[in-house]
C-alpha cells in the first residue's frame, strides 16, 4: 500500500489554453503519479472536482484543469467563485487523504503576476499560506462594478437615478437570492415561453456559473446591470426575500412565489428565532412583505398561514406551485430518463433521495449553516446493496456543508443540481424530516420515510408545526438511522401500511398539483 504522504509534487510550469483549460506541470518524487488523481477543493465549502493526472516523463506530471468548462451533471460550467486548492490523492479512493500540490515560486512567478479573463470569469494562480498551489476564481467585473465604494455608489446613487427612467416590459426572476435559476420563478418563466411570451427574461445570479434558461439574460447581483434591471423592469418575480434596498416604484409589480408549503412555522409565527441574525429577522421581514403586490399559495391549507406568518393583507393567488408542473404533466418518463443520464444513474437502480431541512440553531456563522448527516450511508449500502443509489440533497442554507463524496458508488451529493423538482421526478423513495418537500413529493404518489431524530426539540423549542405531523405524516416517523434503512428495504409494505394517511395528506396539500399551476399563476400575474 502506497502512502500518499510519501508523494512530493511541486508545480513549476503553467499555461492557459484559449478555451479555459489550465495545464499545470511539475516534478514528483515518491510513489508513481499514475496511482494518483488531482482534486480541486473550494475553500470554506465541501465542493470538490476530480481531474486526471498524466505522466509526462520519469519524474514529470501534468494536470489539466478545465476551469472554464468543468463537467457538472451532464453539462460544463465555469468553476464557482472562490479559492480552489489543488491536491493529489490515490486514484479510486474518494474520501482518502489528499496532499496539497505545492509550487515553485521562481518558475511559476510569471504566471502568477495577473489574472486571466475567460468569458465572464477571471482566474489566477495564487499561493496559500502553507505554500500550496491555489486557483482564485472571481467575476470579471467592469470598472464601475468593482470595489466596495463603487458598489455603494451603484446601490445608493445609480439605482435611484435609474428608477426615474421609463419602466421596460421586461421581467426579473430571482431564485434563492440568485443561487440558482429554479423553483417557482422557473416554472413561471417556462409557462410564459410556452405561451409565446417575447418579453426579455432577466435572471439575477450570484455567480456566473449559475445556468440560465435558453433565451434569458443573466445579470450578476450587485452590478450596474442588476440595479438597472431591478429599477426598470415591469415585473419582479422572486421566491425569497429581495435586497432590503429594493424600493418598488410606480408601475412595477412584485410577485412573491415563496418556496414551500407552510408545514412548519415561519415568519412572525416564530416567537423566538434561533437562527443567526434572528433578532433582526422580523424587522427585515416586515419591510419585505410591505412591497409584495401578489403572493402565490401552493394549496388552500397554506393561504391563511401565509397571511398570519407574514402579516400580509394583500392579494394571494391559490395557484399551486408552478415548480410542480413538471411532476404532474406530460411525459414524465422521458424527462426522468434524461435526468438519470445526467446523474449517471443506471436505469435499474432504485433511487432514494435524502433531503433533510436545515436546523435554525446549527450554524457556523450568519449565512453558513451546518448539514448534520444523521443517516449512516455505509450501513445503508451494506443493508440495501448495489441495487440502490442514494442522492443527498442539502437545503440551500447548508449547501456548502454537505459531504462532497458521501459514499462512492452508492451515494451522490446532488445539492448543486439546479432543479430539485427533477430530482423528485427520478426518486423512487424520499427520506426527509420536516421539509415542505414532503408536499411536493406527495403529488407523485411515491413513498416517503421520515427521519425525525429530534422531533420533540424541533416541535417544542426550535420551530413547531402548523399541522399534526405525528397524526398526518404520509409515512413512518423514525428516530434512528437503522430504522430508516430498514423501512427503505421494506418500502412496499411500509407504503401499504400508510396508504390511507398518504391519500388524506395528498388530498389536503396537493389539490392544485394538476400540471396547470404555472398557467394559473401567469393568468394572475399577466392576465389570461
Amino acid at each position: 500500500m502506497v502512502n500518499v504522504a510519501e508523494l512530493q509534487a511541486v508545480a513549476d510550469e503553467g499555461s492557459w489554453s484559449p478555451d479555459g483549460v489550465l495545464t499545470v506541470r511539475g516534478r514528483h518524487a515518491g510513489p508513481p503519479v499514475p496511482d494518483f488523481e488531482a482534486l480541486l477543493c473550494r475553500q470554506g465549502a465541501t465542493e470538490v472536482h476530480v481531474v486526471a493526472v498524466q505522466l509526462a516523463g520519469d519524474d514529470r506530471f501534468a494536470v489539466e484543469v478545465p476551469a472554464a468548462r468543468m463537467p457538472v451533471f451532464g453539462t460544463s460550467l465555469p468553476l464557482r467563485d472562490g479559492v480552489w486548492e489543488l491536491k493529489l490523492r490515490r486514484k479510486g479512493e474518494p474520501g482518502a487523504e489528499a496532499v496539497p500540490l505545492t509550487w515553485d515560486q521562481a518558475r511559476l512567478g510569471g504566471l502568477r503576476k495577473g489574472r486571466i479573463r475567460l468569458d465572464r470569469k477571471s482566474f489566477a494562480l495564487t499561493a496559500g499560506k502553507q505554500g500550496q498551489l491555489t486557483l482564485a476564481v472571481a467575476p470579471a467585473l467592469a470598472l464601475a462594478d468593482g470595489g466596495r465604494v463603487r458598489r455603494k455608489v451603484l446601490r445608493d446613487v445609480l439605482y435611484p437615478l435609474q428608477q426615474r427612467r421609463p419602466v421596460r416590459e421586461s421581467i426579473v426572476f430571482i431564485s434563492f437570492k440568485g443561487r440558482s435559476c429554479s423553483d417557482n420563478p422557473l416554472g413561471i418563466s417556462q409557462q410564459l415561453r410556452r405561451r409565446g411570451d417575447d418579453r426579455e427574461h432577466i435572471w439575477a445570479v450570484s455567480d456566473w456559473s449559475v445556468q440560465v434558461p435558453d433565451g434569458a439574460r443573466p445579470v450578476l447581483m450587485w452590478t450596474q446591470a442588476f440595479w438597472d434591471a431591478l429599477a426598470r423592469s415591469r415585473h419582479i418575480i422572486s421566491n425569497d426575500e429581495l435586497p432590503v434596498t429594493f424600493s418598488k416604484r410606480a408601475g412595477q409589480l412584485y410577485v412573491q412565489t415563496w418556496h414551500g408549503t407552510l408545514l412548519k412555522r415561519i415568519g412572525f409565527d416564530i416567537e423566538d428565532p434561533k437562527f443567526a441574525g434572528g433578532k433582526k429577522y422580523n424587522e427585515v421581514l416586515a419591510q419585505e412583505v410591505a412591497k409584495w403586490d401578489l403572493a402565490l399559495s401552493p394549496n388552500p391549507f397554506s393561504t391563511p398561514h401565509m397571511r398570519r406568518a407574514f402579516r400580509y393583507e394583500g392579494q394571494i393567488c391559490e395557484s399551486g406551485y408552478p415548480r410542480n408542473d413538471v411532476l404532474c404533466s406530460g411525459d414524465t418518463a422521458a424527462l426522468a430518463g434524461q435526468v438519470r443520464e445526467r446523474l449517471g444513474l443506471p436505469a435499474a437502480k432504485k433511487i432514494v433521495l435524502y433531503a433533510p431541512t436545515w436546523r435554525d440553531n446549527r450554524y457556523y456563522e450568519a449565512g453558513r449553516y451546518r448539514f448534520d448527516l444523521r443517516l449512516d450511508l455505509d450501513d445503508a449500502h451494506r443493508q440495501l446493496g448495489d441495487d440502490y443509489a442514494f442522492l443527498i440533497r442539502g437545503h440551500h442554507q447548508a449547501a456548502d456543508d454537505v459531504p462532497a463524496e458521501p459514499t462512492p458508488g452508492f451515494a451522490v451529493n446532488v445539492t448543486t443540481y439546479p432543479d430539485v423538482s427533477e430530482l423528485l421526478l427520478v426518486a423512487d423513495v424520499l427520506i426527509t424530516d420536516y421539509s415542505s418537500m414532503t408536499c411536493d413529493f406527495a403529488a407523485t404518489g411515491k413513498p416517503m420515510v421520515f427521519h425525525t431524530y429530534d422531533l420533540e426539540e424541533y416541535r417544542d423549542n426550535l420551530r413547531g408545526f402548523n399541522f399534526d405531523l405525528e397524526a398526518e405524516a404520509p409515512g413512518p416517523l423514525l428516530a434512528t438511522s437503522a430504522e430508516v434503512i430498514a423501512a427503505v428495504g421494506d418500502i412496499e409494505e411500509v407504503a401499504a401500511r400508510h396508504r390511507a394517511r398518504y391519500e388524506a395528506f395528498a388530498a389536503k396539500f396537493c389539490s392544485l398539483d394538476d400540471g396547470k399551476a404555472g398557467a394559473r399563476a401567469c393568468d394572475a400575474i399577466f392576465g389570461a
